[in-house]
């Protein structure tokens, strides 16, 4: 909870024992472990109850997002192929330019 190493635990101690004494300071260690787990115990009751008051409506949706996944499954899993779509009239023409084949003697005319 507090996240404490060995180092800094043992630097409490030795100051509680600066200021409280060797008298007092284990009866003071005792109150605040009993003071711990009180609060341990009172977070684990909250913890308990919160999880009970929201259980039923948080089973409900997953209840609900469960069979939305399976209508979902169900309706796409019925199609064995997806249609592709049609083809645009630009796209299924052909081009209006005749293409001429290169020789290797244009090319050269070319670069000179």
């Amino acid at each position: 909870m507090f996240n404490l190493s060995g180092s800094e635990i043992l630097f409490l101690l030795l100051a509680g024992l600066v200021v409280l004494g060797p008298e007092r300071l284990p009866n003071v260690l005792r109150q605040v472990g009993r003071l711990y787990g009180e609060l341990r115990r009172m977070a684990s009751g909250f913890e308990k109850e919160f999880k009970g008051t929201f259980a039923e409506p948080i089973d409900e949706l997953r209840k609900s997002a469960n069979e939305l996944t399976s209508l979902v499954n169900d309706d796409f899993g019925k199609v064995d192929e997806v249609p592709s779509p049609p083809m645009s009239p630009e796209r299924s023409q052909k081009p209006d330019v005749e293409e001429t084949p290169i020789s290797p003697d244009d090319v050269k005319d070319a670069n000179q």
